[in-house]
């Protein structure tokens, strides 16, 4: 997938798109893209990043999988996450949705998922972590 509609499509099919509408969910890829032109996904989201709490998170985010890359794009910046080195992936349900946790040797990711099939993130993400 290497189009804004592509990626959008792809998580409302899945509901993996924190209830975004198709306005802000194309813009939100539509940006996505300028941040990493020239890349062919396999696997999107939307979520919140480096989720804290309520107040303290990057905002919406889109997400895409490529390889064993994760790429990111918040409100903040653009991020390059190389799975290979991710130590630990995991998902807990809480009160108010699903939240992801990767674990590198430099930090920790939380990601909000809100309520949408964490059990398919989590195994995308798993799969692309796997050395081939």
């Amino acid at each position: 997938m290497n189009t804004a509609s592509e990626l959008y499509q792809f998580t409302k099919k899945y509901g993996i798109n924190y209830n975004t509408n198709e306005d802000k969910g194309m813009l939100l890829f539509d940006r996505f893209l300028q941040a990493f032109p020239k890349t062919n996904f396999t696997f999107s989201f939307i979520g919140f990043h480096k989720y804290e709490s309520l107040k303290k998170q990057e905002g919406l985010t889109a997400y895409g999988l490529s390889g064993n890359t994760l790429y990111a794009l918040s409100k903040q910046k653009a991020y390059r996450y190389n799975l290979y080195q991710c130590q630990e992936i995991s998902g807990k349900k809480k009160l108010n949705g699903i939240r992801l946790t990767l674990v590198f040797k430099t930090e920790i990711i939380k990601i909000n998922l809100g309520f949408a099939d964490g059990n398919l993130v989590l195994a995308a993400l798993k799969q692309a972590s796997q050395k081939k």
